[in-house]
């Protein structure tokens, strides 16, 4: 459960974060202390903070178990205020890549928590099935995917940052997260998740960098490509805003 505790000497109040479960589909509990107060917006108050490497460092300390506590609230079905914090926080984690190993590993096994939220009720092969983790196999006809556009882009963010090194990708593609991003893509609405959604894909298919250049995060990019690479975002940009905008309203003549 969560529960918020007044420390004396004037140092304000800490969020304790109890366990919540250890499967997707758990659910995070209340806080204890103040009854009937969900704190909801603690979640993005910690996304925030999470932007700070000392908060990821305690966030992501294996001793302290925070992340394993957060992970069931990115389904948290009665705010999309605390899933779309939590979901926000971990994404700011996975920009630590000397912690993917353990994010990934049995120990955090944070994948099916990130790809849970994007799949729907897809009917996979049997042979497809198995390659996706257990709690992602067989769901219902009724799985619905996380309605939030923001929080779903956030997801697919998170994934991609985990996807920098080498063996980060390859634990991704053994996990079958193509499969549940494939028909995230078919399904996907929104332009700019659609267009994250292509960009994590790509990474999973596409060949492995050349040597030297394995770490996605440390890649040194030259200057004038770099420019490029922000001309290309800026058209990616304003694409996405003609897809976006409404069709112009024309005047039509009344016949007489």
């Amino acid at each position: 459960q969560q529960s918020v505790a007044r420390h004396g000497g004037g140092r304000g109040w800490r969020w304790r974060l109890g366990r919540a479960g250890g499967k997707p589909g758990g659910r995070g509990g209340e806080a204890a202390a103040l009854p009937g107060a969900p704190l909801h917006y603690l979640a993005p108050l910690l996304s925030n903070l999470s932007q700070r490497p000392a908060a990821r460092a305690f966030l992501l300390d294996p001793d302290r178990c925070v992340v394993q506590r957060l992970l069931p609230l990115t389904q948290y079905p009665d705010s999309s205020v605390r899933r779309g914090g939590v979901v926000g926080t971990l994404r700011n984690c996975c920009f630590e890549h000397r912690h993917h190993e353990w994010l990934l590993g049995p120990e955090v096994d944070i994948l099916p928590f990130l790809l849970l939220p994007l799949a729907g009720p897809e009917d996979f092969s049997e042979e497809e099935m198995q390659r996706l983790p257990v709690d992602l196999q067989y769901l219902p006809p009724d799985k619905q995917r996380e309605p939030d556009a923001d929080i779903r882009k956030m997801l697919v963010e998170a994934i991609m940052l985990l996807t920098a090194t080498a063996p980060g990708r390859q634990q991704v593609r053994d996990q079958g997260a193509y499969l549940i991003l494939r028909e995230l893509h078919s399904w996907e609405p929104e332009p700019d998740v659609r267009t994250a959604c292509e960009k994590l894909i790509q990474v999973l298919i596409g060949d492995e960098p050349e040597r030297g250049m394995e770490n996605l995060l440390e890649v040194q990019v030259p200057e004038d490509v770099e420019q490029q690479l922000q001309q290309l975002d800026c058209r990616e940009q304003e694409q996405l805003e003609r897809e976006l905008a409404p069709e112009p309203w024309v005047e039509r003549a009344t016949p007489t």
